[in-house]
């Protein structure tokens, strides 16, 4: 049987395809090589495509695709060898076989590995059969041989690292605990919010929610976080699914500026005001930030901006805003919103190694809406509510007029949900889209 038929130019093609149309796709096979690919030529383009998408580059085209073929020595000799054809006939023969979907994209990916494996097996197999007939091979060295031959070659494709035991590396791990700790023993990126961290700090791989009913700030409070990472250096993305790019910029200036937004939004400010809000726009042209605003972006596009961000600009800080359902069956909306809450923490927290807060809406109750799910991944869970006049008088008009509390921790302590005296005061501004932290209320128990 000839090797070549272990191939399928057409699945390798496909990829290709896929890939100029929607290079975002690469970040879900991160398994395939470039010399899984039979055709040599087809191998040289993927790693073109693959390093111009580490690169930022996300328009896919011939002239792109030969001036990265062209830095590179080694790739630039196996063109030379194979004596290729132009890369623009190739793109447009690669654009016939494209698919649109990531599932189509995964199952051709999937497809190069598996006869890659199957090829690599022959020849290991052939090796290990022309052993069997070397004089010198005794029964210990030929089974030997026979293990760690295909052992490496099961690990090339199948384990994507090597598998080792806790002791082997307890010491890089115990020295990357310490990295990851500031000079003055901080673990994590810290809240705007002092009282907050007593309880947690946004580590890298735990999701933070905050929850809040209908118009209580939700967004404002995520706003005020993400502008704090800004501030402290850490770049920060903003997934928006309510609001336009336009209208939250209009509320992220009111923040930075201090001015009312209806005067932000109007133009009714003065000369000395408008010099503050150009300042303030002159920084946030040289900050990392990101804002996206869109109702309809999957989960799978989500972890491919963000994939594509760490290369970019070393994306330290997700902020998604909101978790929503439009299904109209209560049984879709809790496992959709669930679904949602669970890739926020393994894919885009845990294997981008990424802190990410988002926000959820409470029902009348007090509730979180529609799915108990969400409590299920979430690392922690704060509840944000306006107080009511009688929390207000209560409490004294100096310790604000909201309150928070986190009620499921899994980072550190927590707060009872059903403790009316327990919670932690801010003070909320609508008009300049700003949370601080209040004095402190006094509980009945504190006398």
């Amino acid at each position: 049987m000839d090797i070549a038929e272990l191939s399928d130019i057409q699945s390798e093609s496909g990829v290709i395809g896929s890939l100029i149309y929607h290079p975002e796709f690469i970040t879900h096979t991160d398994y395939l090589k470039p010399n899984y690919f039979f055709g040599k030529e087809n191998g040289c383009i993927y790693w073109a495509i693959q390093e111009l998408y580490k690169d930022g580059i996300t328009n896919i085209d011939a002239y792109n695709i030969s001036n990265k073929l062209q830095s590179h020595r080694g790739v630039q000799k196996t063109i030379e060898k194979y004596n290729l054809p132009s890369v623009q006939e190739f793109v447009e023969l690669y654009k016939g076989a494209a698919r649109n979907t990531l599932e189509e994209y995964k199952m051709l990916a999937e497809n190069i590995v598996t006869l890659a494996f199957k090829r690599d097996l022959i020849k290991t197999l052939n090796q290990i059969s022309a052993n069997c007939y070397k004089p010198d091979f005794t029964l210990e060295k030929l089974s030997s041989s026979v293990y760690s031959e295909l052992d490496e070659l099961t690990q090339k494709y199948i384990v994507t690292t090597e598998i080792h035991t806790l002791g082997n590396d307890i010491e890089n791990i115990w020295n990357d605990i310490i990295s990851r700790r500031s000079a003055d023993g901080m673990y994590g990126i810290p809240s705007k919010f002092p009282s907050f961290i007593d309880y947690f700090t946004y580590e890298p791989g735990e999701l933070v929610v905050v929850q809040a009913k209908y118009k209580q700030g939700k967004s404002v409070f995520l706003m005020n976080e993400a502008i704090h990472k800004l501030k402290n250096g850490v770049p920060t993305l903003v997934i928006d699914s309510e609001m336009p790019t336009r209208l939250y910029t209009e509320r992220l200036l009111s923040h930075l500026t201090g001015i009312d937004m209806k005067r932000i939004k109007n133009g009714r400010y003065n000369d000395e005001e408008a010099k503050i809000i150009q300042e303030n726009i002159d920084w946030l042209k040289k900050q990392p930030f990101v804002h996206i605003y869109n109702p309809n972006l999957t989960m799978e596009r989500l972890y491919s901006i963000c994939k594509m961000l760490q290369n970019k600009i070393g994306l330290g800080f997700v902020v998604y805003d909101y978790l929503k359902s439009n299904e109209t069956s209560a049984s879709d909306n809790y496992n959709l919103l669930g679904a949602k809450c669970d890739f926020l923490k393994n894919n885009i927290a845990g294997e981008l190694d990424i802190p990410v807060l988002a926000a959820c809406q409470l029902n009348r109750n007090g509730e979180v809406a529609d799915s108990m799910k969400i409590n299920r991944y979430l690392s922690v869970g704060i509840k944000w509510e306006y107080k009511n006049q009688e929390m207000i008088a209560k409490d004294g008009m100096q310790c604000g007029n909201a309150f928070a509390k986190i009620y499921v921790n899994r980072l550190g302590r927590q707060i009872q949900e059903d403790d009316d005296e327990d919670y932690i005061d801010f003070v909320f501004s609508g008009d300049t889209m700003t949370i601080v932290e209040a004095e402190q209320h006094q509980r009945k128990d504190d006398f």
